[in-house]
């Protein structure tokens, strides 16, 4: 896990805490990347310095090379970043490793859940992500505008995913984006592996007024839409089949997939958890 940070001292400690204080958090090798903050964030990092593998404070090329440097310091399996204004939740950890433990098939997950807090940290909403393919991906499923359809952002706070899913993908970011680097990681990833959905909250995205991809909306769908654009001829595109598909995820995910003649219902992977055998199993479901 790596965790970006400048000037956000007033959220960092939350932050750490969250993924210190879970359980299986022995097993995290745990990376701050500090911007050379100067409004106390590196006190708050040397309080936590016996549970780092890494930190450092100094001037960087910005968030994703920072990132990338962080990953840097880990040959971890598993992997994932949090910045400094989020969370995650307390289970959040544990399930992460065991679904990867115990489904190697499985190379890269989101939470079906993504929860949002106030300012203060407290957990205010959550909504429903469906499911995830590569050929709603590519059409701009995953876009989010005030008229097209969309089952939401892929939001990195719930995402992670295998080190060799990671080398495989390029190992890199696009740092030519300056704030869709992410959704080009994850257009990467969708060329490589399945995506599957968890079906348990695992990150928490605080709006604080100053996030980035919220305060600049425009600016991330247009980086977006460049991406999608880079990768035009993967999948054929058709606009009234991607709204039809998006109408039926959406049904399917609230239990109404019956109402949906099956030929049309798309497949959506799900991890699920099985009581009695006591695991996470990987399905394809699609009623």
């Amino acid at each position: 896990m790596v965790t970006t940070n400048f000037n956000y001292g007033d959220y960092l400690e939350d932050c750490m805490s969250s993924i210190i204080s879970s359980p299986g958090s022995e097993r995290v090798d745990y990376v701050v990347m500090d911007g050379g903050s100067t409004d106390g964030s590196v006190e708050i990092i040397k309080k936590y310095e016996p549970h780092l593998k890494h930190w450092q404070s100094e001037k960087d090329d910005g968030m994703y090379h920072a990132i990338e440097a962080g990953f840097a310091h880990s040959n971890a399996p598993y992997m994932g970043w949090l910045n400094s204004d989020d969370k995650l939740v307390p289970w959040a950890i544990q399930t992460v490793l065991d679904i990867f433990d115990q489904l190697p098939q499985v190379r890269w997950i989101t939470s079906r859940f993504p929860m949002q807090a106030t300012k203060a940290g407290v957990p205010m909403m959550t909504r429903i992500m469906p499911a995830a393919d590569k050929w709603g991906f590519f059409n701009g499923e995953h876009i989010r505008t005030s008229t097209g359809p969309s089952t939401g952002w892929i939001v990195q706070d719930c995402t992670f995913w295998r080190r060799d899913l990671w080398e495989e993908a390029g190992g890199r970011f696009d740092r030519s984006l300056k704030l869709a680097a992410d959704f080009e990681l994850w257009a990467r990833f969708m060329l490589c592996a399945e995506l599957y959905m968890v079906p348990t909250p695992l990150g928490i995205y605080r709006v604080q007024g100053e996030n980035k991809a919220m305060a600049a909306a425009e600016v991330y769908r247009d980086e977006c839409v460049k991406v999608l654009e880079r990768h035009r001829g993967v999948v054929e595109e058709d606009p009234e089949l991607l709204s039809e598909r998006v109408i039926y995820k959406k049904m399917m995910s609230v239990g109404l997939g019956k109402l949906v003649t099956k030929s049309k219902r798309p497949i959506m992977k799900l991890i699920s958890y099985n009581h009695d055998k006591g695991r996470y199993e990987a399905q394809d479901q699609n009623t």
